[in-house]
C-alpha cells in the first residue's frame, strides 16, 4: 500500500492519497484545500482517483472536492449519511466561520455515495472497513484496513476522531465529547495495537501509543 500525505489549507489538514501496485486506482481521503497540489501529484504518478472519502463534513476537510471532481468527473464523493447535509452548506460545514477557515466559505458537491458503519471500500487489492465514530461530528468515520502484505501492520485513517495524544474538538454544533471518547475506546482501542494511525491533523501514531499516552481518552 502506498500512502502519500499532503498537508493542505490553513489548518494543515492531512489529505491522503492511497494506492496499490496492481493498478493505477487511487483513493483520496479528506481533500480539504489546495486542489491543484493534489491533482498535480495524481497526474505526476499517473494515478486514477476513483473515490474521495471524507472522514467528516467540516469545511477544512472538503474544500477541494469540487475542483477534483471537475478534473476527474467519474470520481465518487463518499461521506457518512449523518454528515451528508454538511457538504453544500457553509453554515453546516462551519466554513461560514471565515476567520477559522482562512476567509473563505466552502460548498462541496453533494455525495455520490452515503456510507454507514460496517460498509467496505475497495482500492486496488485493499479493503477498508468504515468505522462510525461520532462525536466530532454526527457522521465522523475512520477507515481501517488489515489486509497489508508482507506482515506489515494494519492502518487506520482516523480523521478528526483521534490524533497523536489528542482528539477532535467537541465544542462545535453536533459535537459530543462523551460520544467521541466512547467511540475511541469501544471501536478503535479494540483494534490491533500495532495499527498505524493516520490522523486528520498532525503526525501519525499507533493504537498502542494512544492507549498508553492519550490524556483525553485516559482521563
Amino acid at each position: 500500500m502506498q500512502i502519500k500525505k499532503i498537508n493542505v489549507g490553513p489548518l494543515h489538514v492531512c489529505c491522503y492519497v492511497v494506492n496499490g501496485n496492481a493498478s493505477q486506482e487511487a483513493m483520496i481521503i479528506d481533500p480539504g484545500a489546495d486542489a491543484e497540489i493534489v491533482i498535480a501529484f495524481l497526474k505526476d504518478k499517473q494515478l486514477i482517483p476513483k473515490i474521495i472519502v471524507l472522514t467528516h463534513g467540516h469545511g477544512d476537510h472538503i474544500g477541494a472536492n469540487g475542483t477534483i471532481k471537475e478534473t476527474f468527473p467519474d470520481i465518487q464523493i463518499c461521506v457518512h449519511e449523518d454528515d451528508q447535509d454538511m457538504l453544500p452548506y457553509p453554515a453546516k460545514n462551519l466554513s461560514i466561520l471565515a476567520a477559522f477557515y482562512g476567509g473563505r466559505t466552502v460548498r462541496s458537491p453533494s455525495a455520490d455515495r452515503l456510507l454507514k458503519d460496517g460498509d467496505t471500500i475497495a482500492v486496488d487489492k485493499y479493503t477498508f472497513e468504515i468505522i462510525h465514530t461520532p462525536g466530532h461530528t454526527p457522521g465522523g468515520i475512520c477507515l481501517y484496513s488489515k489486509n497489508q502484505e508482507n506482515g506489515l501492520p494494519p492502518v487506520l485513517f482516523s480523521g478528526d476522531t483521534l490524533f497523536k495524544e489528542g482528539i477532535g474538538r467537541t465544542d462545535f454544533p453536533g459535537c459530543s465529547q462523551k460520544k467521541l471518547v466512547r467511540a475511541i475506546k469501544e471501536r478503535l482501542f479494540v483494534l490491533d495495537e500495532k495499527t498505524i494511525v493516520y490522523p486528520g491533523h498532525g503526525p501519525s501514531t499507533t493504537i498502542a501509543e494512544e492507549k498508553k499516552n492519550n490524556p483525553f481518552v485516559n482521563a
